[in-house]
């Protein structure tokens, strides 16, 4: 007689499409290792989460934010993990969460690859028992490059709840305090869609004067933003799948992990409130969109110069002076990262990726990785995904 499934509760929020899609992360492991029988509701982003009082099963998978919800989850002594990047005192549970410090790495690479110099942070989370690392590290990453990194700090007089989002004219006097152009992260696209409607307040133009970049990319925020936000993805699909995966082998009698598991952040989905560059030469401007509008293709420095009445040298220094590398240099890296991307977030062959990222064969994409990254582009897909 076959033996009954495992009987696995998943508290994760429905209501978002970070929740939702690490829920289909959690479904996916298990359609490829097994069958399981799930305990799931719908729930929204700041609704309770709680297990039916009698329910009795073999392990859980949820974003543990409060201290009920973590007593719960000991008490009932089975394997369980963490997929929030909240800790609860008192309460260790494995936890597998986006790398925040490499998702505000990207964001300030992001922005200094357009030329952006002045820089802003609005964070005040509203997530229980977190530490914001989010704002911290994108203002090391900018100092590094000898920019200042500014960080919005709500007044929280008259404010009954933590929930309540800061007051539009209180954000909008802050912005226009700030020198522009300015990039912007937000710690999340609710806050992203704030600081765009403070700025229309405002009478300043997104993305020309203040460029937004959200700190992680949920599809329908993003889009409804006017004009629509650009976001990190966290690959909350592969955070729910390891998540799985973790939980499987301590269900199986394997140890749990002492430290957190850690997912690399797949890249920035670009929409229109950072598709600007902030360099004041407008043939480096220039240059810059054109190789960003053909990363796909088999693009030259002779075809930038095409474009513009310059001198290669010239196009030369400006772009060693302005960025501190060569017009070949930024038509390699501009086509890695597209070739990183496709990497990270689809399952196409590297062959075809290859010819989607500007590469004339596979061959040369694979010696150009090998030289920045010190391994094969299936290497590189394959420690993305691990984590």
């Amino acid at each position: 007689m076959a033996a009954r499934p495992p009987r696995v509760a998943v508290l994760i929020e429905t209501s978002t499409s970070w929740g939702s899609q690490a829920v289909r992360g959690v479904v996916d492991y298990m359609r490829s290792s097994g069958h399981w029988l799930f305990q799931i509701d719908w729930h929204g982003v700041h609704e309770e989460r709680r297990l039916p009082r009698d329910w009795r099963g073999e392990g859980v998978i949820a974003r543990v934010t409060n201290l009920p919800l973590a007593r719960q989850i000991r008490s009932l002594g089975v394997p369980a993990v963490n997929i929030s990047w909240s800790t609860v005192p008192g309460i260790e549970l494995p936890q597998v969460a986006t790398d925040e410090c490499a998702a505000s790495r990207l964001a300030a690479e992001h922005f200094l690859e357009r030329g952006f110099r002045h820089f802003a942070y609005v964070g005040d989370s509203d997530q229980h028992n977190y530490v914001d690392r989010c704002g911290p590290a994108f203002a090391r990453s900018v100092a590094e490059e000898g920019c200042e990194c500014a960080c919005f700090r709500p007044a929280r007089t008259n404010r009954t709840s933590r929930r309540q989002p800061p007051r539009l004219d209180e954000l909008a006097g802050w912005l226009r305090r700030l020198p522009k152009p300015l990039a912007v992260l937000a710690w999340d696209a609710l806050r992203g869609r704030q600081v765009t409607e403070a700025c229309w307040k405002s009478g300043i133009h997104v993305p020309e004067q203040v460029a937004v970049l959200a700190g992680y990319n949920d599809d329908l925020m993003c889009e409804i933003a006017i004009p629509p936000l650009s976001g990190i993805d966290q690959c909350p699909e592969r955070v729910g799948y390891v998540a799985a995966e973790l939980l499987d082998g301590m269900m199986r009698g394997k140890r749990a992990p002492s430290k957190p598991t850690y997912i690399p952040p797949a890249g920035v989905v670009t929409r229109g409130s950072t598709d600007t560059l902030a360099h004041e030469d407008p043939d480096l401007v220039k240059a810059l969109r054109f190789i960003r509008e053909h990363a796909d293709r088999p693009i030259r420095v002779k075809n930038v110069l095409e474009l513009l009445s310059v001198s290669r040298r010239s196009l030369e220094q400006r772009f060693l002076v302005e960025l501190g590398r060569s017009p070949a240099a930024e038509i390699r890296r501009v086509h890695l990262q597209r070739a990183r991307e496709l990497l990270s977030r689809t399952d196409m062959p590297i062959g075809a990726i290859a010819g989607a990222a500007g590469f004339v064969h596979a061959e040369v994409m694979t010696r150009a990785f090998r030289r920045e990254f010190g391994c094969s582009p299936r290497a590189y897909r394959r420690r993305s995904r691990l984590g």
